[in-house]
């Protein structure tokens, strides 16, 4: 459960970006946990277009995530859908400068794709490449499509950036305590939150979270000119998934949150111990705390190790 100080601060950021009817709908879901639309507005006694619009905002910052559910059973089995708040989604909002600083230092020309989609949530390709194009200067040469491709690319296999998680996953808390499932629950350390459970069923799989946007044939005949090669072979290294270009235009992607929390930490651990260290040693140490940490699981957007 989030503290009452936790859901004062959440609500106090949510209003300050997205004004105080957002923060409204947004302190219910903390408070009373998953809801259904007339729910929501049942208890704050809103219009439903208001309330439904600000879950819209909500939904597009990755603070709330829809999920269905099922009620009755046999033939009136029904489905119904709920939100739930993304308590530590709201919370890095609060980090959004140091997002940032982790990517200036580490891939500066990758810069703007990055503020874009913190600044916006969620966003297709086609529309992040609108938003760097406009960002240029007058007077200054615009970037190719297929440079704001590479770059883009780059956070991706990076993993600073995935394809955003299942609209509205199926959650059956039935099949959650089968009794096989409650023989695994007894060797585990702790028992999943419903929010984390959520979180878990939308996340899609990694081959797919995490697939770059191909490149045209045109490209294609240039790629020995272009940096962008070592990229295309590590992404086949990595396991692309195969998706189709023109459906892959359509794809939202956003900020893979727990990425960004896995470098800062690495980051404050290093500075730690660098006074304790050798002059150039420190790479070496970072390189044995970042492969003991994925040694315990092998996705670098893991929370089980960035709590």
């Amino acid at each position: 459960m989030v503290s009452q100080h936790g859901i004062l601060l959440a609500v106090g950021l949510i209003s300050d970006h997205f004004g105080p009817l957002v923060a409204k709908v947004c302190d219910c879901l903390l408070r009373h946990g998953a809801l259904q639309l007339p729910e929501i507005v049942r208890r704050l006694k809103l219009p439903r277009g208001q309330v439904k619009n600000s879950l819209l905002v909500l939904i597009q910052h990755n603070c709330v995530q829809a999920f269905s559910f099922p009620r009755g059973k046999g033939a009136d089995r029904k489905t119904m859908t709920l939100y739930l708040a993304i308590f530590d989604n709201v919370l890095h909002r609060l980090r959004f400068s140091k997002f940032l600083s982790v990517i200036r230092a580490d891939m500066p020309e990758s810069e703007v794709l990055a503020e874009g989609l913190l600044q916006n949530g969620r966003l297709t390709f086609n529309q992040l490449v609108e938003r760097t194009i406009s960002k240029v200067p007058e007077g200054t040469t615009q970037p190719e499509m297929e440079e704001i491709r590479l770059n883009f690319n780059k956070l991706v296999y990076a993993r600073y950036v995935e394809r955003c998680p299942k609209a509205e996953p199926f959650f059956d808390p039935e099949e959650e305590t089968t009794p096989a499932k409650k023989r695994v629950q007894k060797t585990l350390e702790e028992v999943l939150s419903l929010e984390q459970k959520i979180v878990n069923i939308a996340t899609l799989s990694d081959p797919e979270r995490f697939s770059e946007i191909p490149y045209s044939m045109e490209d294609a005949s240039n790629a020995n000119d272009c940096p962008r090669n070592a990229v295309s072979g590590a992404k086949r290294k990595h396991g692309a998934f195969d998706v189709d270009e023109d459906a892959d235009s359509e794809v939202l992607w956003r900020t893979n949150f727990e990425k960004f929390r896995f470098c800062l930490k690495k980051k404050f651990c290093a500075d730690r111990k660098k006074p304790k260290l050798k002059v150039g040693t420190r790479p070496i140490w970072e390189s044995f705390f970042e492969a003991n940490l994925t040694d315990k699981d092998t996705d670098s957007g893991s929370t089980q190790y960035l709590a």
